[in-house]
């Protein structure tokens, strides 16, 4: 019988995690992604060096495993009696699989709207379900749930996993992890794109490879590549218009994942951009699942709409000339195609209308 090592995963950086005993350790064997080299459309764009990480591919179809094991072996270390927390739809699914590993209950609150792939994903573990009206498009409304959570997290003695460094900061620092696989696997990158909703992985890559130059293993960040839906750009925006802070309005975007118009984690997003002279991209909607579509068809890289916007924020640097075509560019792919399953009949209902049916005799 073949067993997943406990100093595998994210627990190959245990030295510079969080201190957690190994018999607290909770793992479904997230971490250590593959990080792949494009086939044809690197090739397309000029660019001679780009790869994907495939965060996709982690236990539950998402970065957030890394987060959940670090929460959940944190709250087992505590003694915590049960974790909080809210969700889009992946950091519920996540959280709630690794609650069920470590035996604890988890309480989620989620959109009203949250995509039914990912509802079920959460449900199927038992985890207790809150939906919250206008979570996830209003500014205040999600900031309001964000301090109900961690009020309610700390009367009970549960473990809040909000997955953002404002809210969880030991939790949050598995993401680092990220950074420090694609250093082992390809060397520091010239450039990493970044799918940003709240900013909490674009926090934690930046934050990594910061830590890795403070080590003198690198002598340079990576240009940190934020990638925003048009409809929530709020961080893209606040950062080009010099504001200091999120620009105000309302979530309109269709892609699940990063509709979060109170990014919490603005702060450390805005330093990772100035700090690596970091590009910023606002993406419309259709140019992301455009991209999701070709990364099946031409890469073989099976991601929801929100996985495709650090392509797609790429390729629009790309064409304003605002990245060197010859750099080692490394595109975050953050979570599986099945998490969006209504996009993905979209993209094949014409496809899967026009199949011929054939009696055996006629092959």
């Amino acid at each position: 019988m073949l067993f997943y090592m406990i100093s595998t995963g994210i627990w190959h950086f245990a030295d510079s995690l969080p201190v957690v005993a190994p018999h607290n350790r909770i793992t479904l064997g997230e971490g250590h992604t593959p990080l792949i080299a494009s086939s044809s459309i690197g090739a397309e764009l000029g660019l001679s060096q780009l790869y994907f990480k495939l965060e996709s591919l982690n236990p539950t179809g998402s970065y957030k495993d890394r987060i959940s094991a670090m929460a959940l072996s944190l709250a087992k270390q505590s003694g915590k009696t049960a974790c909080i927390g809210t969700t889009s739809g992946n950091a519920g699914a996540s959280i709630a699989a690794y609650a069920a590993k470590a035996g604890i209950p988890y309480h989620v609150y989620v959109q009203e709207n949250i995509i039914p792939a990912k509802l079920e994903q959460v449900l199927v573990h038992q985890a207790h379900v809150y939906k919250v009206k206008g979570l996830g498009f209003d500014p205040a409304i999600g900031t309001k749930v964000f301090e109900q959570v961690r009020d309610k997290a700390i009367r009970n003695n549960w473990e809040a996993v909000i997955t953002a460094f404002a809210y969880a900061p030991l939790a949050m620092e598995a993401v680092q992890t990220i950074a420090w696989e694609i250093a082992d696997q390809l060397g520091v990158p010239d450039a990493v794109f970044v799918p940003v909703g709240g900013g909490g992985l674009f926090s934690g890559i930046y934050k990594g490879f910061h830590r890795i130059c403070e080590q003198n293993k690198a002598s340079k960040l990576p240009r940190m590549g934020a990638c925003q839906s048009a409809g929530c750009s709020n961080l893209v925006r606040g950062w080009q218009q010099g504001l200091g802070q999120p620009a105000a309005g309302a979530s309109t975007s269709m892609i699940s994942g990063i509709q979060v118009s109170n990014p919490p984690d603005a702060d450390i997003v805005f330093e990772a951009l100035d700090s690596s002279q970091g590009v910023g991209s606002i993406v419309a909607d259709e140019e992301t699942w455009k991209w999701q579509r070709e990364l099946a068809r031409r890469e073989g890289i099976y991601c929801e709409p929100a996985g495709a916007i650090s392509l797609a924020g790429l390729v629009q640097a790309v064409e304003t000339g605002r990245i060197n075509r010859t750099d080692k560019i490394v595109c975050i792919v953050s979570g599986a195609g099945y998490k969006d399953l209504e996009q993905q009949r979209l993209m094949v209902q014409e496809a899967a209308a026009t199949i011929p049916l054939y009696d055996a005799d006629q092959l």
